[in-house]
């Protein structure tokens, strides 16, 4: 008998599994704080140089200024997409030694400031005025944020390209441990691989926390991004693998709303807590919390069965049975045996889905999509504090418009197929990053409101593509073919920071890349074999032999 038979035996998604699923939803929570949290602990402060050495040395000469005369004096004014502020590179240095002053006055043109020098003859002079780099180092604000990465490491200017490094560093760990995580789970089991996963993660992330310069920072936190999708990964396995076929939809969306909770939570967190290290501590320490899981999750009932530890998988199955109410008769139980159907006699690779033009059309078509979907989801969840107005309400709103757009997958996904949702969304959201670039930075409440009608579509998108993988993908090579677009997400999330970096040159480009992707995307989707209420493929020859 199949397993999948057997849980509908003893109920696809009974009492059971809803206390062991909902336990495991709570692991999300914590998983997206650990996923996107640089955007507050690497977080860029409104800043310029630190000008205590002009201060000095203008006031010898000409009395004390206030601070904003000060600043309009030594601070360069620029043009930076499309407004006027303060140079956060750059200082001036006058001259004021160079006559005898008996008098000063400022000239301002609204966008430079000169010194004017009155000497006891009457004569004025400008002074002398140069531009220079930040010798003195910076001086941050910390009206929007506290201390971050990079207040706290000078992160800024020649060394800005640290900041984006970083991102796509934890990025890096992020496609290492599905790699890794993925192979141990199978290999050791389920439940010892998710503990330790979780072990780690706290010890990396309260050694991120003590990180004493960028390089052991940047070290420690590709560690922590192995460990993010180690958890995450093992957690949402156990949970699905006890789930019945007809709810394990259903189930796999619920977790992704347990994600968003922890998307919005983040907000909260990073507001109330400000401090890049206090930030990495509450989003760590709940962690240690998931230990007690040790007497409360069992192995899964399904990788024992394939280990054909069946005396094992047949007690986990009968708990489940009596917390589920339901009488499980002996004769069932010992039917349970993989051999029966679960086994696989040949072994296939990644090749057997290049092999063939149809599945390699498929193959290709599915990864860029999983690809695009993560640069473009990233790139949006990590450009909030870039959009203007309230940088943590801009994140909170961002994590929002994902509950309706899940419930909005759940709503249509049976009504008007795979395909061709997939294809609209991702229009949607292309489309709708493009149009940001348009809009004036006048109307700031404009630009939010486009980027999170991109951020919902590309988050639905996202949903979809990877429920039509699980469903293209033929049993036989459906691990290999998830797995290959695993690590075709991560790499769409290496890239993400990286594109936004072009923003600080061209603001409109990196939202022109997404939209751009994404609307290419879009139309390749449409090239996908529909999946609605087709069977799933079982061997390679049903995907090629199909229409």
């Amino acid at each position: 008998m199949l397993f999948d038979e057997v849980l509908k035996k003893v109920g696809e998604f009974g009492r059971y599994q809803k206390i062991q699923y909902f336990l495991l939803c709570l692991v999300s929570i914590v998983s997206a704080w650990h996923s996107l949290n640089m955007v507050f602990v690497g977080a860029n402060p409104k800043h310029h140089c630190d000008i205590s050495n002009l201060k000095a040395e203008i006031e010898a000469q000409l009395g004390n200024l206030s601070s904003d005369k000060l600043l309009d004096l030594g601070i360069p004014m620029i043009k930076k997409k499309g407004k006027t502020e303060r140079d956060s590179c750059n200082v001036y240095h006058f001259d004021v030694a160079s006559v005898p002053v008996a008098s000063v006055e400022i000239l301002n043109d609204s966008t430079n400031y000169d010194v004017v020098l009155v000497s006891s003859t009457g004569q004025q002079f400008i002074a002398n005025k140069t531009t220079k780099g930040c010798s003195n180092g910076w001086v941050y604000s910390t009206n929007v944020y506290g201390k971050t990465i990079v207040s706290e490491w000078d992160l800024v200017c020649d060394q800005k390209w640290l900041r984006s490094t970083t991102k796509s560093v934890f990025f890096a760990g992020r496609l290492v441990g599905a790699l890794l995580f993925g192979q141990l789970s199978d290999k050791f089991g389920r439940r010892p691989i998710f503990f330790i996963a979780v072990a780690l993660q706290v010890v990396t992330g309260m050694a991120v926390s003590f990180s004493p310069n960028t390089i052991a920072f940047i070290i420690l936190y590709f560690f922590q991004g192995v460990m993010q999708v180690g958890v995450f990964l093992t957690a949402f396995v156990i949970g699905t693998e006890l789930v019945g076929p007809s709810k394990r939809k259903v189930a796999g969306f619920v977790i992704q709303y347990f994600y968003s909770i922890g998307f919005m939570l983040l907000a909260g967190i990073a507001y109330l807590v400000r401090d890049w290290q206090y930030i990495e501590w509450t989003i760590t320490l709940p962690g240690i919390l998931f230990g007690l899981y040790w007497f409360i999750i069992p192995e899964s009932a399904r990788w024992l069965l394939s280990q054909g530890r069946n005396e094992e998988a047949l007690e986990i199955m009968q708990r489940v049975a009596k917390a589920n109410n339901v009488q499980l008769n002996k004769e069932t139980l010992e039917d349970l045996n993989p051999k029966k159907g679960e086994s696989q006699r040949k072994t296939y690779t990644v090749i057997d889905l290049v092999r063939y033009r149809k599945m390699a059309a498929i193959s290709f078509n599915v990864w860029f999509n999983w690809s695009v979907n993560a640069l473009v989801y990233y790139g949006l969840s990590l450009n909030t504090d870039n959009l203007g107005g309230d940088p943590y309400l801009n994140f909170a709103i961002a994590g929002a418009v994902e509950i309706p757009a899940y419930t909005l997958c759940l709503l249509l996904l049976d009504r008007t197929g795979r395909r061709k949702l997939l294809c609209a969304f991702m229009l949607i959201g292309g489309v709708a990053c493009i149009v940001t670039t348009f809009i004036p930075a006048e109307l700031p409440w404009l630009s939010i409101t486009f980027s999170m009608t991109g951020k919902f579509a590309i988050t639905a998108s996202y949903a979809i593509i990877y429920l039509m993988a699980a469903e293209l993908f033929p049993t036989v090579l459906r691990n290999i073919g998830m797995g290959i677009s695993s690590v075709s997400a991560r790499i769409g999330g290496i890239l993400a920071p990286q594109i936004l970096r072009i923003g600080d040159y061209s603001g409109a480009i990196p939202m022109i890349i997404f939209g751009g992707m994404s609307i290419i995307a879009g139309g390749l989707a449409m090239l996908l074999p529909e999946t609605l209420g087709k069977p799933l493929p079982q061997t390679l020859e049903d995907v090629l032999g199909s229409g």
